[in-house]
């Protein structure tokens, strides 16, 4: 009988399972939203027994509806960063703080200022922001310090769900690079919680394994409730943004990856880690042994359009409803009859709780349109939604230490044809997207799969499931059209950075 394995994937907007077989065909899913909390504007929280209870029901309605289908094993990821508590019985101590939280802003201005950030920069790779752990710790300690000290673990939201089907408490080393790892042992450095000032809180850290060690066995009286055999393997990790290169193909040298959902992340192929000095973005462990991914974390994704789309976009709901249309199928017909650098007007697209952390680190980043005119339209604005996004894919790729190889497009932004070509014409480089929706939970599923012996490796799962749906090459005269406007677009925003400021200590989030 054909294996089948079931991939969970924990975002900030949703939590879903989705059913798959041994060539990575997506046989079936179930999702759910998730509710987000923001007790401030720079607060942004999930409720851990919601995605957990969720969890549980987006299984049980895969394994309902497919009650032929032998399923081996599961995969779990989830969203990076962030800080997901527990005390001594498992139990949340309080909501999870997501990635793109931002409350940690003033501890990370410190951490500028001090040197901190230079210094984890060259032990890590990484250039901390207000969403990373070891900030969000620091705050807690003096502003929830209660809540520290009940906690007997910090963990990533990949962990705790991993402990709720297994009883184990671990996490891997693609989510724990991010700030507290060796880079080459894949292993805690001490060095990491001294600078931080968080040493005294090490214990409260599970132990570390590769994504391929850290496989149990489904807890039994789980597997009857979720309609499962005792015998199906559960994998924790690789984390999101590992996890969708995997199940897009992206495993080797100079290959890139850019996802672009909630947040848009972009990520290259490192063979060596702590090889550059672009004091921007991450670093972060591959799932294998010898790769790591360069990245740059940007928050400029999907809401972008979504945001626009609800407070703008009542005509165009109409315009697109006369003309019995897809709205987003309207818009990318809309901004066709837009020049490149939309008649001047300039999207910059931090609308996120956390700013924006790469390719430069300011949680009090705000969106905004400039340069609008009373000759500017409404699809001027759409237009340069589209492109303000792009620009900001665009300055990540600026700041990455090796030359583009190619980009695979994942994540809802690369069901956008219209968009999709926009990215290969303002990089300059080919774009190719990739057969099946759901790529970060392909990824953890490939991991279960090569655990359990089903590939002899990683590369032999991707050959195996791995499958280009389309190539987007790209307009080398539209690629010079759009680099005359990129300089605006960065020095608006650098311009801007003192006005953020202000604007912060202005609505009370200073």
């Amino acid at each position: 009988m054909e294996k089948y394995f079931i991939g969970i994937d924990s975002g900030t907007s949703g939590i879903k399972a989705v059913l798959f077989d041994l060539k990575g065909n997506e046989i079936g899913q179930k999702s759910f939203p998730l509710k987000g909390i923001f007790p401030r504007e720079d607060m942004y929280e999930e409720d851990m027994l919601e995605i957990w209870d969720k969890a549980v029901k987006c299984v049980k309605a895969v394994t309902e509806a497919f009650p032929d289908k032998e399923i081996v094993g599961i995969g779990i990821t989830a969203q990076g960063d962030g800080l997901w508590m527990v005390d001594e019985n498992m139990e949340p101590v309080r909501n999870g703080c997501c990635f793109c939280d931002g409350r940690a802003a003033k501890i990370v201005d410190r951490w500028v200022e001090d040197g901190t950030c230079d210094k984890l920069f060259e032990i890590t790779g990484t250039r901390i922001f207000t969403g990373n752990q070891n900030g969000i710790v620091k705050w807690m300690e003096e502003h929830e310090p209660e809540n520290l000290d009940k906690s007997r673990w910090l963990l990533h939201l990949k962990d705790y769900l991993f402990y709720r089907f297994t009883g184990k408490v671990t996490t891997d080393a693609t989510d724990q690079s991010l700030i507290f790892l060796d880079q080459n042992k894949r292993d805690y450095l001490d060095e990491t919680f001294k600078i931080c000032g968080i040493e005294k809180y090490k214990d409260k850290y599970p132990p570390v394994l590769s994504a391929k060690e850290n496989a149990f066995p489904v807890q039994k009286e789980l597997a009857k409730e979720l309609g499962l055999g005792e015998n199906v393997i559960v994998t924790s990790g690789p984390m999101d943004v590992s996890a969708c290169a995997l199940g897009s193909g992206v495993v080797e040298n100079g290959h890139c990856c850019s996802i672009i959902g909630t947040a848009a992340l972009h990520e290259m192929v490192i063979g060596k880690p702590l090889q550059d000095n672009i004091k921007a973005g991450m670093t972060v462990c591959h799932v294998m042994e010898n790769r790591w991914l360069r990245l740059m974390a940007s928050l400029a994704g999907t809401p972008n359009l979504e945001w626009m789309l609800d407070n703008f976009g009542g005509t165009l709901k109409q315009q697109a409803a006369e003309k019995n249309m897809n709205i987003y199928d309207y818009m990318e017909e809309l901004i066709e009859t837009v020049p490149i650098g939309s008649r001047g007007v300039m999207y910059h697209p931090y609308l996120l709780a956390g700013g924006e952390r790469a390719p430069f680190t300011d949680s009090r980043a705000r969106a905004s349109y400039t340069g609008i005119s009373v000759r500017h339209t409404i699809a001027d604005i759409v237009r340069a939604t589209y492109e303000g996004v792009a620009f900001a894919m665009l300055d990540c790729y600026q700041h990455m230490p090796q030359e583009i190889k190619q980009v695979t497009l994942c994540g809802g932004g690369a069901k956008s044809p219209g968009w999709s070509q926009m990215f290969a014409d303002i990089l300059g480089s080919e774009i190719v997207t990739i057969k099946g929706n759901e790529l970060g939970a392909k990824g953890v599923i490939l991991n279960n799969a090569v655990v359990q012996g089903y590939y002899k490796d990683y590369k032999e799962a991707v050959d195996a499931t791995v499958e280009i749906k389309k190539v987007y090459e790209p307009d080398m005269k539209k690629h010079e059209e759009y680099m005359k406007f990129y300089p605006l677009y960065k020095k608006t925003y650098e311009q801007l950075k003192e006005t953020w400021k202000l604007r912060s200590s202005l609505v009370g989030e200073e």
